[in-house]
């Protein structure tokens, strides 16, 4: 019975095929109103159109399904001589909005004629979140599935942008509007798809500029601050030390794809130099060039992330199901000799003084230094400031930066000074900060898709039923809540005075 069941079904599948080749495969042709080759979608942007589906020949189907998607597929390269799979895959679903058709668009009965054009209108809006559905797996905390609700950005796709997005062939997130052609199965129900078209289109959601990040301890990934000593020469003693620091700077905001000027994003960073003297013979160093490039970093995996992705942790847990493509894009480069330093005097420690002794104190460091060289009693030091501007290369096509469930994007400005010392034989030393900053994008500014009378009137109706339908709470108030007011006599605006002796009555508000 089962060979005999399982025989069955081939012959019906592989007759339906034939039948479907023998009559030629509708043509379709999704069309998206004020649409244009290269064009970008944003948060709250209408995707309006219609689909013209003609059929070659007579043939009869159940549904037309028009929907709008979001997909993310990874591949990780399987190493281990344990499995035979050259790859895993995975690919996330995460969106999925279904356009309704009316009863009247369809043809009665649903046989499609041939030769003719049958045209379906759609209208999606792209969301500013996606349900809560799309991020069921366990996370470590709430920050982490708010992330995974936010759209991710198309990235990956060469039909869309000419400009590389810095993405590995092994992390796609596509877009688009899928049509499908649908028919029940007679044996058993099953839907078959007789025809479908995709028309992807191309996203850039809103992305609001988040807080500094929380850099851990063990995350190697950003260098904040980094402290290196210097010597006078080959053979001669100790310079000092030089400590180099920056702070993590404001985002860069990608514009609208509405703007009308077409500015790169720009944000400024500050690097902070410090240089304490050895003794006092010694002087701040000679700087030399700084570097400055965004590196670019693609975490992508086949499991759901419980976590932010980070380079350290995966090293440390050597995860076979995640994957990490790095690449630096340069910005600028240069000289930064001329910067100033300024001489500082650090405040001496704390001792006890007598009660006749000024509690004031002054900036300049005292002529006479007390210090002998090569003691730490040394309070001079001098400081230094270098500002950074940080504009995004044309070049490439930036992406917001995101965390979905399999796949992420962050960015880090590598900062890279040299230093030259005073002394001969010695080579020119390199101090290098790796700052993380945020790619973040407008959108259209908070701006609504407009909606049709229809939408609002089904939108204000639904409003009207859910509050009806709120639950609401009725009982009797306890007496202690139960007031009495006591009422004088009528048309009296004042209250009354001790003489006012009238009669009142009390009025129990409880009561009828």
């Amino acid at each position: 019975m089962s060979g005999a069941s399982i025989h069955s079904t081939t012959g019906t599948i592989a007759s339906a095929y034939k039948k479907i080749a023998q009559n030629g495969r509708p043509d379709m042709d999704i069309v998206l109103d004020n649409h244009t080759d290269r064009k970008v979608y944003t948060t709250f942007d209408a995707l309006s159109g219609k689909v013209n589906i003609t059929a070659p020949h007579e043939s009869r189907f159940d549904e037309i399904q028009i929907t709008f998607e979001g997909t993310v597929r990874t591949a990780i390269e399987n190493l281990s001589p344990h499995t035979t799979k050259s790859r895993t895959t995975a690919r996330h679903n995460f969106l999925k909005l279904i356009m309704p058709i009316k009863e009247s668009d369809y043809p009665q009965p649903r046989i499609a004629e041939a030769g003719r054009t049958y045209t379906f209108p759609f209208n999606f809006v792209v969301p500013d979140q996606l349900l809560p559905r799309a991020c069921s797996h366990s996370v470590v905390g709430d920050h982490v599935q708010h992330a995974h609700m936010q759209l991710p950005p198309s990235m990956g796709d060469r039909t869309l942008s000419i400009r590389d997005d810095l993405a590995p062939d092994m992390a796609i997130v596509d877009y688009g509007v899928r049509v499908k052609v649908l028919r029940s199965r007679d044996r058993d129900g099953k839907d078959m798809v007789l025809a479908e078209g995709m028309k992807k289109v191309q996203i850039i959601p809103a992305v609001a500029e988040a807080p500094p990040m929380n850099i851990r301890v063990a995350d190697k990934d950003y260098v904040l601050s980094k402290t290196k000593s210097l010597k006078k020469g080959m053979f001669s003693g100790k310079l000092g030390k030089i400590t180099v620091s920056a702070e993590q700077p404001g985002a860069l905001v990608i514009p609208s794809p509405t703007a009308t000027t077409a500015t790169q994003p720009t944000t400024m960073a500050t690097v902070k130099l410090r240089f304490d003297p050895y003794d006092a013979s010694s002087q701040p160093p000679r700087l030399g060039g700084l570097k400055t490039k965004i590196k670019s970093t693609t975490f992508f995996s086949t499991r759901p992330a419980v976590d932010f992705p980070a380079h350290f942790s995966q090293q440390v847990h050597f995860e076979t199901t995640r994957g990490i493509y790095d690449t630096s894009v340069p910005i600028n480069s240069r000289c930064v000799e001329s910067v100033a330093w300024t001489q500082q005097c650090s405040s001496p420690a704390y001792s006890r003084r007598g009660s006749s002794t000024s509690t004031s104190s002054s900036d300049d460091c005292p002529s006479d230094n007390p210090h002998t060289p090569g003691t730490k009693e040394n309070n001079t030091y001098y400081t230094a400031s270098i500002l950074v501007p940080i504009t995004l290369p044309a070049s490439k096509h930036w992406i917001p930066t995101f965390h979905s469930c399999i796949l992420s994007r962050a960015y880090c400005i590598d900062l890279s000074l040299t230093i030259h010392t005073p002394g001969t034989g010695v080579p020119a030393s390199t101090v290098s900060l790796h700052v993380p900053v945020q790619i973040a994008a407008d959108g259209n500014n908070g701006r609504r898709a407009s909606v049709t009378a229809e939408e609002a009137a089904i939108e204000l109706a639904a409003q009207e039923a859910e509050e009806y339908l709120r639950p609401r709470v009725l009982e009797v108030p306890r007496d202690e809540l139960i007031g009495r007011s006591v009422l004088g006599s009528a048309g009296m605006d004042l209250p009354p005075g001790y003489d006012d002796f009238a009669p009142r009555r009390v009025v129990d508000p409880g009561r009828g």
